[in-house]
């Protein structure tokens, strides 16, 4: 399915295309008007298509260097964007698929069985409507290393989609988002906007992790983006649908992003965020889930049985929870140590 995602104006016109304009609206005139003359010169009806020739070729060049001058863009962004101004691709599912996808995800990530069923249930409305993958916006809340973020990722790869990651909690998350205004050095496009430019993809998923976490940012020329004020106007699909990139300066469809965000708690989120994302609490895994998860990882990491065993062991035995997180730097630990000392988990 192909998507129109950028509204630039007279951006993309190229000097064969404004000559063919004028061409047209020339012969338009003479055949309407029964034109004779050109500015106030008359002239006989056979010369009147050689001096329409040296007309138009004059304004051409001349609206042609205007439109350059007033464009902000240098030619590699301009080819860039020339690559997308035709349109491009977005993802799109089959209902047997969205079950394929939800159920492999389940098999995967089975204690986090509320997010996946809400993508599944995106992906089927999808299907049924016959429009691109979106997952509307959603908050994942729960406690840390318990594999949020790595769920987003496999999603995305089992839908097919490009994801981008963004963590809120490096201060700049904003204009990770937006992107910055050019003009200084440090001026960027956003984030979303590159991987659409780069993917030719109008749908990826955009993964924004630690949300609780994120704080306010201002740029060099005192500007202020919070991530309430980056992502507000692109969580809605009538304003995504045409934003005004700070950095390119022309408008584009957002409207088909899936947005996942993930936070440990709704402490500190920002209520009009909350308003505008579906919030789902996610606990943590039981001892049964993560002695699953890590069977499931020392097999795919190739583990001997010996060192395998001692994982599952660490994991069953513990007096304390695991995370995910930790029980995938156990199996990374018991992996480097396997050829050598296979038994030293126990």
């Amino acid at each position: 399915m192909k998507i129109k995602i950028i509204e630039a104006g007279n951006v993309f016109l190229t000097r064969d295309k404004i000559e063919k304009r004028w061409r047209a609206f020339y012969k338009m005139l003479r055949q309407g008007k029964g034109l004779k003359s050109f500015d106030g010169i008359e002239i006989a009806e056979k010369h009147v298509m050689h001096d329409a020739h040296r007309v138009i070729t004059r304004r051409t060049l001349k609206l042609h260097e205007a439109i350059r001058a007033a464009s902000p863009l240098k030619t590699e962004e301009l080819i860039k964007l020339g690559r997308i101004a035709g349109g491009v691709d977005a993802m799109t599912v089959t209902a047997d698929r969205a079950d394929e996808i939800a159920a492999a995800v389940h098999e995967e990530f089975g204690w986090l069985a509320p997010a996946t069923q809400y993508v599944w249930h995106a992906l089927r409305r999808a299907a049924e409507d016959g429009t691109p993958v979106r997952v509307p916006p959603v908050i994942l809340v729960g406690p840390p290393g318990i594999g949020k973020s790595v769920w987003a990722r496999f999603v995305a790869h089992q839908i097919g989609l490009p994801a981008v990651d963004i963590d809120a909690s490096k201060g700049a998350v904003g204009f990770s988002i937006n992107g910055t205004e050019r003009g200084w050095s440090t001026a960027q496009p956003g984030r979303p906007v590159e991987m659409i430019i780069s993917s030719r993809i109008a749908n990826p998923l955009i993964i924004v992790d630690e949300i609780c976490k994120s704080v306010s940012m201002t740029s060099e020329k005192g500007r202020r983006m919070s991530l309430e004020d980056a992502l507000l106007s692109l969580l809605e699909p009538a304003t995504a649908a045409a934003w005004d990139c700070p950095f390119y300066r022309v408008s584009f469809d957002m409207s088909h992003i899936s947005w996942i965000l993930t936070a440990n708690t709704t402490d500190g989120i920002p209520a009009p965020l909350l308003s505008r994302c579906r919030v789902i609490n996610l606990p943590p895994p039981t001892r049964g889930q993560t002695i699953v998860f890590a069977c499931t990882m020392s097999g795919r990491r190739g583990l001997s049985d010996d060192a395998a065993r001692a994982v599952i062991d660490a994991v069953k035995y513990a007096d304390r929870s695991f995370s995910m997180r930790d029980i995938i730097k156990i199996v990374e630990h018991a992996h480097a140590i396997d050829d050598t000392t296979p038994y030293l988990l126990h």
